[in-house]
């Protein structure tokens, strides 16, 4: 198959609550616990309109997937959950994968928020995992924010390292944006876990006016 041939037959599609059985099994695969929800959660989820499954396929074939909620009221896509299939790994997919989420959703939005793993210096294999996807994502101009950002799990908080790749002339984002972002990210994802909003108090006074356009610069 020619490179023109193979690149037209990739899409994006809509997943749904029947597709979540078989990308449930690769999440348990290809994430820790306490990075994805039980089962129950992602259904009942599933079963609004504001969090979604992608697909990405090459013809028939699953390429890779997402999952993502629409967060209208303050403008911006939470990325949830992003992966290419092993097997496909290390081919470019990922990143046409992630060119394609922001494109169906950058226009209604005015950019993608997602969290990524901080790198774990007590793992030197692993750690070079996570620098490539940290990597990975500030190639495709995502910028990490500075917040103390924690993930809400049963147990606690994860933290993670908070990434937004903005609209295509949006060069700074307010800490009032943020926090309106991750409320409402709280709210909808993690509703069912009683100490989310603590946690965002906890590390609130880390959140801050963020301007792209003179990091750009400065990194030159």
């Amino acid at each position: 198959m020619d490179r023109v041939t193979e690149q037209s037959q990739l899409k994006l599609e809509l997943g749904s609550k029947e597709d979540l059985p078989e990308i449930f099994q690769y999440l348990e695969q290809q994430f820790p616990p306490d990075e994805f929800y039980h089962y129950e959660r992602m259904e009942q989820m599933l079963y609004h309109n504001q969090y979604k499954i992608l697909l990405y396929k090459q013809g028939n074939r699953l390429i890779g997937y997402a999952t993502v909620c629409s967060m209208p009221e303050c403008q911006t896509l939470w990325l949830d959950l992003f992966a290419i299939l092993p097997s496909y790994q290390r081919t470019g997919y990922g990143g046409k994968l992630f060119k394609a989420i922001y494109q169906k959703y950058c226009g209604p939005f005015n950019g993608v928020l997602f969290c990524a793993e901080r790198v774990d210096s007590e793992n030197a294999e692993y750690a070079l995992q996570q620098m490539r996807r940290l990597k990975f994502y500030e190639s495709h101009n995502a910028y990490r924010l500075k917040t103390d950002f924690l993930l809400p799990t049963e147990t606690g908080g994860l933290p993670m390292y908070l990434y937004y790749k903005p609209h295509k002339g949006i060069f700074s984002i307010s800490r009032k944006e943020q926090m309106e972002m991750i409320t409402h990210m709280y709210n909808y994802c993690y509703s069912h876990i009683k100490h989310a909003h603590r946690l965002l108090y906890e590390y609130s006074h880390t959140i801050v006016d963020q301007t792209f356009y003179d990091e750009r610069k400065t990194h030159k």
